[in-house]
C-alpha cells in the first residue's frame, strides 16, 4: 500500500499481493518461473526461435545482489532472453521489527512497493519512510 508515491501505478491506495514459491513468483496478474542460468548458457545462445521466446515468456532469471545496500539483500530478476540491463529486484528486510519485501526497480534499486504480511500493516505503515527505502530524490 503506497498512495502512489513509489509507484509507477496510477491507483492509489491500493494494496497489491505477491507470493514467491520454491521456483516461482506470482503477482496479481502473473506468473514467472524463476531459473539461475548457467553462466554460458547465453554467451552460446544468442538468437532464439520464435516458438523458444513463446516457451520461456514466463521465464526470469535470477541473480543474487552481492552486496547488501543500505543493510537489505536484493534478488535481481530478469526477463529470460532479455538483453538489456532493465531490472526488477526483491529485497527482503526488516521494518519496524516486521519482515518485509521491497520491490526496487533498475540498477539503484529504487523503491517501487514495500510488501507486508498483512493487509493491516501495510495499512498501519502506508505513510511511513524508512532509511532502507531508496527514493529517486536519492538518486537525482
Amino acid at each position: 500500500m503506497d498512495n502512489n508515491r513509489r509507484t509507477h501505478s496510477k491507483d492509489t491506495n491500493q494494496l497489491r499481493k505477491i507470493e514467491f514459491g520454491t521456483h516461482t513468483l506470482t503477482t496479481e496478474d502473473h506468473q514467472y518461473e524463476l531459473h539461475i542460468p548457467d553462466k554460458e548458457y547465453f554467451e552460446k545462445h544468442q538468437k532464439f526461435s520464435n516458438d523458444y521466446l513463446n516457451d520461456t515468456r514466463t521465464w526470469v532469471k535470477v541473480f543474487n545482489n552481492t552486496e547488501p545496500l543500505k543493510g537489505v539483500n536484493y534478488i535481481n530478476l530478469i526477463g529470460w532472453t532479455a538483453k538489456d540491463n532493465h531490472q526488477t529486484s526483491y529485497g527482503y528486510t526488516l521494518l519496524d521489527q516486521e519482515p518485509v519485501i521491497i520491490l526496487a526497480s533498475g540498477q539503484e534499486k529504487i523503491t517501487d512497493q514495500v510488501y507486508w504480511k498483512t493487509p493491516e500493516l501495510a495499512k498501519k505503515h502506508q505513510d511511513q519512510n524508512f532509511d532502507k527505502l531508496i527514493t529517486k530524490a536519492e538518486n537525482n
